[in-house]
């Protein structure tokens, strides 16, 4: 979203990448050039990354999340004049202990109280991301602020308007919608549960959309509460028509930072249920403003408020307004300025002027 609002903007805007293969690469604007660095995987791509960055010469570095921030960071030893900005999306330290069991990225971590202070300035996606930056790192000097994510993009309007490519959707029976990859974090569990506890109560639906290694596991555990009949996990699909129809999303994670489907559900006016899985994702439903909020991690406490989202009365405009604040090009014009900064105070200028920019 970012490079793509970017390159938008009129600058020239290249994405380095370990591997070019995946679903992602179709989401890429053709105004962003992709180098494939082939490699597969950060930890081998020192070397090839270093020759890119002579080859084409960037204003600026930007990396994202601990493992390329410290690939970027070790390539910034060679490349002594290159301005380099790190960015942090979620809790350091929880992070740490779920990937740990990987060596290299075991040790990425370890190093990051060392190589971090190669960056002229580390974005964290909110105050919860940064507190954790500072704590696992055990630094007070690094350069450490709070910058939005870019989550909406151009094509979200007419994407929002396709079909919804789902039955249960066409009737008049309330349906939760749950996005992410199924994995320990998103704490499907916690859902299953809680939504066992709604259908006792009143006739609702689960979709679940995404897949992952705990699929099975939690298909088994929706026999188990005996609500296998209504919750359906169809895999990967335009998120945004079952957004726009559901009774509302449920976040159910243990930890996030800013979690791009709740900026998602409330801009097309969904409404949103989550758990404290951050500050930012807090800050996003407004303390309770925008969205509910289940004040323990429990089946019951949730429960609860999914079935208190079926009866609210919701104001899609102002939920609309919350997620329009990420969009692409609103926070490509605060990182352009931020750009602007950093390369001047990298060639000794005033800050003043707006140079083309090459991330």
């Amino acid at each position: 979203m970012l490079a793509n609002a970017l390159a938008a903007r009129g600058h020239d805007v290249e994405l380095i990448v370990v591997s070019r293969a995946g679903p992602n690469e179709a989401l890429v604007s053709p105004s962003v050039r992709i180098t494939d660095l082939g490699t597969g995987r950060a930890v081998w791509s020192l070397p090839k990354l270093i020759r890119a960055l002579r080859d084409s010469r960037p204003d600026i570095l930007v990396s994202a999340m601990a493992a390329a921030n410290v690939l970027s960071a070790l390539a910034g030893q060679v490349l002594r004049q290159l301005p380099m900005i790190a960015i942090e999306h979620g809790d350091m330290n929880a992070v740490y202990h779920f990937e740990k069991k990987q060596f290299a990225a075991r040790m990425a971590y370890m190093i990051t109280p060392w190589v971090y202070s190669r960056f002229a300035r580390i974005f964290c996606v909110d105050q919860s991301s940064l507190l954790s930056v500072a704590a696992f790192t055990r630094r007070q000097d690094l350069p450490l602020s709070v910058m939005p994510n870019a989550v909406i993009g151009d094509d979200i309007d007419l994407m929002t308007a396709q079909d919804v490519d789902h039955r249960w959707m066409a009737d008049d029976v309330p349906v939760f919608l749950n996005i992410g990859r199924m994995v320990d974090q998103k704490n499907h569990s916690l859902l299953l549960q809680a939504f066992a506890r709604v259908v006792a109560k009143r006739p609702a639906r689960l979709i679940i959309l995404g897949d992952g290694p705990l699929r099975m596991e939690l298909e088994r555990e929706s026999h188990e509460l005996g609500v296998q009949d209504y919750i359906d996990m169809p895999g990967f699909h335009n998120p945004f028509p079952f957004l726009a129809s559901a009774s509302a999303l449920v976040l159910s994670s243990r930890w996030e930072a800013l979690p791009t489907v709740v900026i998602e559900a409330l801009y097309v006016g969904c409404p949103v249920v989550v758990t404290k899985a951050s500050m930012g994702t807090l800050e996003l439903v407004g303390f309770g403003r925008y969205g509910r909020i289940a004040e323990q991690e429990s089946p019951e406490a949730l429960a609860q408020e999914m079935l208190a989202a079926l009866d609210a009365k919701v104001d899609k405009t102002s939920l609309h307004s919350q997620g329009a604040r990420y969009s692409g090009s609103a926070v490509a014009s605060i990182y352009e300025r931020e750009f602007a900064v950093v390369i001047s105070e990298a060639t000794g200028g005033d800050g003043s002027w707006m140079p083309t920019l090459r991330a």
